[in-house]
């Protein structure tokens, strides 16, 4: 009787725990911006054979200077599906500066954010 009590407290716990971190969209915005990115340096950085060091700069300097464009059209394109415990979004980011574009969705858990789909 007691382990069932000790499990059911633990579980309770963990329950609100999770109510009160779950992240807001304000923060998952601020986190997408971020995550969108460092994606599309990563599409930087692939640029086929020796033009990868003549690209690769001016390609991160567009990113940097659309990064303040960026968060108001992930607030137009993000959805949140609010699950009490945690949340889901799912966003989708284009950047045309760099020719990406795609969808991304997170969980948000624990005042953190776990990307599990990206482009």
């Amino acid at each position: 009787m007691k382990s069932w009590l000790i499990v059911l407290l633990g579980l309770v716990g963990v329950g609100g725990l999770g109510f009160l971190t779950n992240p807001d969209r304000v923060a998952y915005e601020n986190y997408a911006v971020e995550q969108a990115g460092n994606l599309a340096r990563a599409e930087c950085d692939r640029a086929p054979g020796g033009l990868g060091m003549l690209v690769q700069e001016p390609c991160h300097a567009a990113i940097e200077a659309y990064k303040p464009q960026l968060k108001p059209l992930l607030a137009a394109t993000t959805t949140r599906q609010d699950w009490g415990l945690f949340s889901i979004y799912r966003s989708d980011i284009s950047i045309p500066a760099v020719n990406f574009n795609g969808r991304v969705e997170s969980i948000g858990l624990f005042d953190r954010f776990y990307t599990y789909k990206t482009p």
